[in-house]
């Protein structure tokens, strides 16, 4: 079984093409899909529920206080019984054929991420501005932490149930920056993670995404959580997985 795991906070304008997109296009037998709506005030709720009516492998986990795209993932991939586990951003930024691309590339890897910044990689209606954030933190964390990969920040990734059972426990940061850590984890665990540059379609209205003064904000807020996870990665406190 293939566990889905998507967060969700006030996306009821584009949740219900994304149900259908990925409900269709996956076998009912073989996917899971563990929808973790949190905080949410407006119809997302109810729409899942709606879905939920005539698809027995839909789970919701509903969080009725804001705890954020971090903590909603971590109880997501928490209740997830596939060998494989993914989670997704809700706002259909991946589509079900980009998702079967990173689960092909799995093999006999521990995880795959999407990448909007390697080689290869296509993106559409990202402005400049957020462009220019995205790679300036990838530089950061490349700077800071020297792993591979081009773009840590892509909402759309794949593990093994068995390296997210070693190193979930593990995870603390409870803001966006949760993806750099859970990969830090991973290089202590000397997992093996495959980066694929993905076909991603970026939705300015996007609620998680925001305005551009809660963009500043998010990226000041996520610059000191690298700064305390490069103090908390030094080599000595480093976690032994």
């Amino acid at each position: 079984m293939i566990s889905i795991v998507i967060p969700v906070y006030n996306e009821e304008k584009i949740i219900s093409k994304t149900l259908t997109a990925y409900l269709n296009y996956f076998s009912k037998g073989f996917f899971e899909f563990i929808i973790v709506p949190n905080g949410c005030t407006d119809r997302t709720v109810e729409i899942v529920r709606k879905f939920q009516k005539s698809h027995s492998n839909l789970i919701i986990k509903e969080i009725k206080e804001s705890v954020g795209k971090a903590e909603a993932v971590r109880r997501g991939l928490a209740l997830a019984k596939g060998n494989l586990v993914a989670y997704l951003d809700a706002d259909f930024s991946t589509s079900p054929e980009e998702f079967q691309r990173l689960l092909e590339a799995m093999h006999n890897a521990d995880g795959v991420i999407a990448s909007r910044l390697a080689p290869g990689a296509i993106v559409e209606n990202r402005t400049h501005l957020r462009m220019a954030a995205g790679k300036t933190f990838a530089k950061i964390v490349k700077l800071f932490f020297w792993m591979p990969y081009h773009d840590t920040q892509c909402g759309a990734k794949i593990f093994t149930k068995t390296l997210l059972e070693k190193i979930l426990p593990l995870s603390k940061v409870n803001n966006v920056a949760f993806d750099v850590e859970l990969l830090l984890l991973a290089k202590s665990a000397k997992a093996r993670i495959i980066e694929l540059p993905s076909h991603w379609v970026d939705r300015s209205d996007s609620v998680i995404i925001g305005s551009q003064i809660r963009l500043l904000k998010t990226s000041l807020k996520m610059l000191f959580t690298l700064i305390n996870l490069r103090l908390r990665f030094l080599p000595f406190f480093a976690p032994k997985i």
